[in-house]
Parts: structure tokens; C-alpha cells; sequence
């Protein structure tokens, strides 16, 4: 490869050869507590996910916002010392893991946190499902909704910048190298930049809904019992294939704009809820949600954990439920949280169908439908 020191480099940094991979292989390679150290300032960036027409109300102070309620979920479920069980996605512990994700002790303080809202509006916002009983009124759904997209939002906006990190894993390295991680960076991004234009897509329309600038462009499925639900979950995912195994939607293919999902499952006054909720105008996620509902009463419970555990990060499980579960469910979690991380052995038509473990520890009373 010939580049004249002041071309543009090959990597389309934009940056000059000269300031940028010129002499690459001779410089000092990265190490690990620099890229755990980069990776904690990532995850510790500060904003406000508020509608734009209101970012003029922000205060100063970023709060560690709870994308899963502390006050009623996260405690109901906890053991007696405040942790619940969770996955702690970071550099350090996947190094620590072996790059294995495994469900680890957390404090409630901690659990589902993210500083994506200033004090002011974590309280405005969220007050109708942190300081009341969950009814499943207009304003409380809509809540859950934004938490979640906002949540996603950060996570994808942080992956972004991790893969500029990655870019910087090839210092030291020989040319071949080089090329081999610039092009996996570059790929990765492709993939989050596409994400990120959806995701902002959604809560445009989440934002609307707020200001009340329109209605009734969401709908709700909700599954409600009499006993606390000892997952709990906040999360938005664009399915790929449905309950059945039927593929829905290829996201491989980066002309494809995705269609979302957002489902929560929290606890609230003693009772136990599953909320999904999704732009109306989205039919493939309507035939998604019907396949889901089309199961057994019985069996509904085995589908949610095979969604909350196949398809989210965000889920935190209660220590009395997951230490009472048989060794053979306990690896079926295990195995639905490490799925996707290999994409060679993926399989997405198997994820979401019963394959006859399943599960106990909560029923459902009632099922309500919203606006579909």
C-alpha cells in the first residue's frame, strides 16, 4: 500500500496519513486498563433525553435514572441484603469472564441506572409509575415506553463511541492486522448508525405523544397477575423472528427499517405486570405480538423468559426465584443471555419457540389490549 504522507488515509478517518496510521505498527500498543478506563468514561457520560422543546428546563444535576423502578420493582424482587441479580456489561468484567455473560449479584441503588435524565425531568417524567400503582392509564405507558427508548439510546449512543476505541486497538499491529480491525469498525458502525437512525425515529414520535402534539399512535398488550414478577425487564428490540420461529424481519439487510418493540416487566403495589407497547402503524410487530398471545396461558411464562433473557440486557431477576430454579432452567438462561454474542452459531428461529424447559414461579390473571 502507497500513500503520500499528506493523502487522506486509508482507514477514511478523514485525518491526513501522516496524523493518522502513518507508522501505526511502531507505536505503543494499547492496553487493557486504557480501554477499561476509556470504556468507564463511556458509560459514564452525562445528558438529558428530554424532548428538545424542553431541554431549555433542564437543571444542572444528572441523576443515575432507573430504567426499572427502584422504589416498586427492583425491592419487591431483592433479597434481604437490596441485590437482585443482573448482567454487569462492561469491559472489565467481560475480561474478568472470559467473555462470558453470567447473572452476578447488584445492589438495588445500582441496578438498570444510566445517566440519561437531569434531576428535574427523572421526576417530572416518571413520577406517574415511581410515586403511584400502576393502572395502565395513557400517561403511565407512555412513561414506561420513553424510559426505555432513552435507555437504548444511550447504550447505542455509547457503542459508537466504542467503536472508535476499537479503531485505536490497532496501534502496534502490522499492516494486515490493521486492516482486518479497521474494517470490523467500520462494519460495527454501519450497523449502529442504522440503530441509532431508528431509535431516533421512535422516540420523535414518543416525543410527540408527550407534547401531546398527536394520539393515539401506540398500542399496548398487558399481562397483569396477583403475585410480584420475579423479572424484571425494560427494554425495546426490533424481533427477528417470532414465537412461532417464523422470521419477521432481516436485519442483516441495512435497507430494511426495523420495527420496534418495547416490553417492561416491573412490579407494582404487590402485583405483577408485563407491559409491550408499539407504534400502531408497525403490522409486523403486531403479527409478532399475536403469536405471543395465540399461546397457552400456561406456557405464556416460559415465552416471556425466553424474550426477556434471548433478546435483553436490561433484565434483573429476583436471588429467591433464580436460586430455587432447577440446574437444567438455570442453563437454559444462561445460554438464551449468551446467545447472539457468536453470530456463527446463532440460530433465530429457535430462539423464542418452547423447546420444553420450562418455567414456573408466575401466572397470569388478565390480559388487556389497548388500541388494537
Amino acid at each position: 500500500m502507497k500513500i503520500g504522507r499528506n493523502e487522506k488515509c486509508w482507514c477514511n478517518s478523514g485525518k491526513k496519513f501522516k496524523h493518522c496510521h502513518y507508522g501505526r505498527e511502531s507505536e505503543q500498543a494499547i492496553t487493557k486498563g486504557e480501554l477499561i478506563g476509556q470504556s468507564k468514561n463511556i458509560r459514564s457520560r452525562k445528558c438529558c433525553y428530554v424532548p428538545k422543546a424542553l431541554q431549555h428546563e433542564c437543571d444542572r444535576r444528572i441523576v443515575n435514572a432507573h430504567t426499572v423502578s427502584k422504589s416498586g420493582s427492583l425491592i419487591e424482587i431483592a433479597d434481604s441484603t437490596n441485590h437482585v441479580y443482573g448482567l454487569k456489561i462492561n469491559l472489565a468484567n467481560i475480561f474478568k469472564n472470559k467473555g462470558k455473560l453470567v447473572p452476578e449479584k447488584i445492589g438495588v441503588n445500582q441496578a438498570s441506572t444510566f445517566k440519561g435524565f437531569c434531576s428535574k425531568h427523572d421526576k417530572q417524567l416518571f413520577s406517574c409509575i415511581e410515586d403511584h400503582p400502576f393502572n395502565a392509564t395513557e400517561e403511565q405507558c407512555l412513561a414506561l415506553m420513553f424510559r426505555s427508548v432513552a435507555k437504548e439510546l444511550y447504550a447505542k449512543e455509547g457503542s459508537l463511541l466504542s467503536s472508535e476505541v476499537i479503531k485505536s486497538g490497532d496501534k502496534g499491529k502490522q499492516l494486515a492486522d490493521q486492516l482486518s480491525i479497521q474494517k470490523f469498525a467500520a462494519d460495527n458502525q454501519l450497523g449502529i448508525k442504522a440503530a441509532l437512525r431508528e431509535l431516533s425515529d421512535f422516540k420523535d414520535q414518543l416525543d410527540g405523544q408527550l407534547l401531546g402534539n398527536f394520539t393515539n399512535n401506540l398500542s399496548h398488550l398487558i399481562f397483569e397477575s396477583s403475585r410480584s414478577m420475579p423479572v424484571a425487564v425494560s427494554s425495546i428490540v426490533s424481533p427477528v423472528s417470532d414465537f412461532n420461529g417464523t422470521i419477521i424481519q432481516d436485519l442483516g439487510d441495512l435497507n430494511v427499517v426495523a420495527e420496534q418493540i418495547v416490553f417492561n416487566s416491573f412490579s407494582s403495589d404487590g402485583k405483577g405486570y408485563v407491559v409491550f407497547s408499539w407504534l400502531t402503524k408497525s403490522a409486523i410487530i403486531l403479527g409478532f405480538v399475536n403469536t405471543l398471545i395465540a399461546i397457552d396461558k400456561a406456557g405464556i411464562f416460559g415465552a416471556l423468559i425466553r424474550l426477556f433473557f434471548g433478546l435483553a440486557e436490561n433484565s434483573f431477576i429476583s436471588p429467591e426465584w433464580w436460586d430455587g430454579l432447577p440446574d437444567a432452567q438455570k442453563k437454559k438462561i444462561e445460554s438464551l443471555i449468551m446467545s447472539g454474542v457468536n453470530p456463527f452459531k446463532f440460530d433465530p428461529k429457535g430462539l423464542l419457540i418452547d423447546d420444553g424447559v420450562n418455567f414456573s414461579g408466575w401466572n397470569i390473571d388478565n390480559i388487556r389490549k389497548i388500541n388494537f
